[in-house]
């Protein structure tokens, strides 16, 4: 489920199936070396996001992914996410990104983070198979957090 309206609406009818939401974290890079691989690692993060919706439908929303910069304090942006999306009803909350910042709050603020491949030059076939296989690996971390 997509955060729009018609999913919404099936959201808040079947809140009890529809517990886990998913925010891709995309970091903007206005520097001059770090501006293009910010935007590869985004390419790479909105898409692996789209394959982790579509494996986990009516479990899952993912909402529009949220741009950040280096200075912006993470532990506040987690803390405002958790707590909107708490008063919604959601029992799950990950963060999707491929900014290594926020491998430091993995495990006690359900960030997976996955190190950015460049998908810009690949065929699609080639780039199905590379986000299935980060899916694959992926698909254990929230099996076992669904389980607690």
């Amino acid at each position: 489920m997509h955060w729009n309206g018609k999913d919404s609406a099936v959201f808040l009818a079947q809140k009890e199936y529809i517990d886990t939401a998913v925010i891709p974290l995309i970091l903007i890079d206005g520097s001059e070396h770090g501006f293009q691989f910010a935007a590869s690692a985004a390419d790479f993060t909105l898409s692996l996001a789209n394959v982790i919706e579509n494996q986990f439908k009516g479990r899952i929303v993912l909402f529009p992914s949220f741009s950040y910069t280096r200075s912006q304090d993470k532990q506040l942006v987690m803390k405002i996410w958790k707590d909107e999306l708490n008063q919604v009803g959601f029992k799950h909350i990950f963060f999707v990104t491929s900014d290594r910042d926020w491998s430091t709050m993995a495990e006690e603020e359900n960030v997976i983070w996955t190190p950015s491949v460049p998908l810009d030059s690949m065929d699609q076939k080639m780039r199905n198979s590379v986000l299935e296989d980060q899916l694959r690996q992926l698909i254990p971390i929230f099996a076992t957090k669904w389980a607690k």
